[in-house]
Formats: structure tokens, C-alpha cells, sequence
């Protein structure tokens, strides 16, 4: 709300707000993350700091919606508020995380930013969401399912294709239903819910990396391959000009010693020379 202007400095503010409360995510754990303090406290300060940008600038009336995906090991917290959705679609079934009853007409229009108070707990939707492989979650605006029956989505998402050509098909269609909105989607899919230490290779990523990208991976290991070839090929060139180098002044050095002898010795012949003429 607001236009291209005011809008969208909202929306860049809630994201930012989002990411600095997150670096402080720790403090809501205790051992269990506490996501609904988390959820209250992010809304009042992205509500707080949009109002201060805002304000001075008399831009009126503006705020922003917001939907947020937080994944903690193998669960995900989602929290919705405005006119954003979130949808989870598992096991061919999809589910609307974002109105839990079913129902949207009863949905709470609030805004971050739009209004001198935050928005109330009531207008915000919060889940925990245990994650299972193969599960999709899509953060979607307003118009994306507007003209598009879920019907159509859930068979978009059920395509054989790779996941990120289900999820640009999904969009096309949304936009062919009806395109006076913003038709927005960011989608996340589980692949497998293995915990692996930062840094160690996750058993079976190169097979499922070879069907997630369709053969795509094959080209790009090659190039790899290649690249990693020419690597080898100028390090082994840059040591042999090293070595020939360091061989060279190896031989500078010791020419300039032989060069020094011969003159210390050429020098003392002549004192020699000179003392026996003197002494004759």
C-alpha cells in the first residue's frame, strides 16, 4: 500500500527488520525457539522503524504485507500477516498454512506500517510446520491465486518436470487468470531432512543434485573438469618457471664468485709482479 513508492520502501524495511531479528534468533530460544515473542517482537519493530522512514516523508498512507518462512533443523515456522498467503503442498494435497480455517473473507486486513499502532496478535498467523521430504512451501502476494483455482496449482506442482519449471509454469498460469495483480511466488522445496556437519559431503547429493537439475549437472561437472584441468596445467607451468628461475640465479650467483676469485687472483699476481721488479 502506498505505490512503487512508499510501498515498496515498506516492504525493503520489513525485510530488513526480518533479517536483523533473525541474527538474533538465539535469544528466543530457550531450548525451543519461542517463534510467537519472535513474531510479536519482529511486527512492532518492522511496524516502528517503517513509520519513522515514513512519516517525515508525508507519504500518507502506506504499509506493507508480510509472509516469512523460518526453517530451524527439520521443522519451519511460517508467519503471515496482510494480504500475502503461504501454501504448503504435500503429498499431492495442498494446504493453505496462511488461513488455517479455510476461510480468507474472515482474515484480518492489517499492514505493518499503516496505522500509529503495531498490528495486533490477532491478525498474525503463526504455524510449525514438521517438514517431510518432498514437501513444497510457497510464499505467494495477493493476485497470484486470483483467477487461479487451486485445482490448477496442485496439478502444476504434481508435474514430473524439475521443480524450478513446476514453479514457472505455476506462475504463467497464474498470470493468464488474471494478471491485474502482482502475481508473485517464492518456493522452497525439501529435498531430504539429513543433518550433516557444515563443510561434509550429504550420501547420494550428486544423484539427487543429477535429477533435481535434469542432466544440467552433467555439463556444468564437465566444465568444472575442464577448468579444474587448466588449474592443474598452470600451477604445474608456474612452478617449472620457478625451478628455472631459481636455477638461474643459482648460476648468476656462483659466476659472480668465479668472477671474484679471478680478480682477487689476477690482483695478486700483479702486487707479486710489481714487488719482485722493485726488489731486483
Amino acid at each position: 500500500v502506498g505505490g512503487p513508492g512508499a510501498g515498496d520502501l515498506a516492504g525493503r524495511i520489513i525485510q530488513r527488520t526480518a533479517s536483523d531479528l533473525t541474527d538474533l534468533l538465539g535469544r528466543y530460544q530457550s531450548p525451543d525457539l519461542n517463534f510467537q515473542k519472535f513474531s510479536r517482537d519482529l511486527v512492532k519493530e518492522a511496524h516502528s522503524r517503517v513509520l519513522s522512514q515514513l512519516t517525515p516523508r508525508g507519504d500518507g498512507t502506506a504499509g506493507a504485507s508480510m509472509a516469512l518462512l523460518l526453517i530451524d533443523a527439520n521443522a519451519a515456522y511460517i508467519l503471515n500477516l496482510g494480504e500475502t498467503d503461504i501454501f504448503l503442498f504435500r503429498g499431492g494435497e495442498l494446504f493453505h498454512l496462511s488461513c488455517p480455517a479455510g476461510n480468507t473473507s474472515k482474515r484480518q486486513p492489517a499492514l505493518i506500517g499503516d496505522g500509529s499502532t503495531a498490528p495486533p496478535p490477532a491478525a498474525m498467523i503463526t504455524q510449525k510446520v514438521d517438514l517431510k521430504p518432498g514437501d513444497m512451501i510457497l510464499l505467494t502476494s495477493k493476485g497470484f491465486r486470483k483467477g487461479y483455482h487451486p485445482r490448477q496449482l496442485i496439478g502444476d506442482l504434481s508435474s514430473p518436470d524439475a521443480f524450478a519449471a513446476s514453479i514457472r509454469q505455476a506462475q504463467i498460469h497464474s498470470r493468464q487468470g488474471d494478471d491485474s495483480l502482482s502475481g508473485t511466488i517464492l518456493a522452497v522445496k525439501v529435498r531430504d531432512l539429513e543433518l550433516t556437519e557444515p563443510g561434509l559431503e550429504v550420501p547420494g547429493s550428486e544423484l539427487r543434485k543429477t535429477i533435481y537439475h535434469n542432466g544440467i549437472l552433467d555439463d556444468s561437472l564437465d566444465e568444472n573438469k575442464q577448468g579444474k584441468a587448466k588449474d592443474r596445467k598452470k600451477v604445474n607451468g608456474d612452478e617449472g618457471m620457478a625451478k628455472v628461475k631459481k636455477e638461474k640465479r643459482k648460476r648468476n650467483v656462483r659466476t659472480f664468485f668465479l668472477f671474484l676469485l679471478l680478480g682477487f687472483l689476477v690482483g695478486l699476481a700483479a702486487i707479486l709482479f710489481v714487488w719482485f721488479l722493485i726488489l731486483r
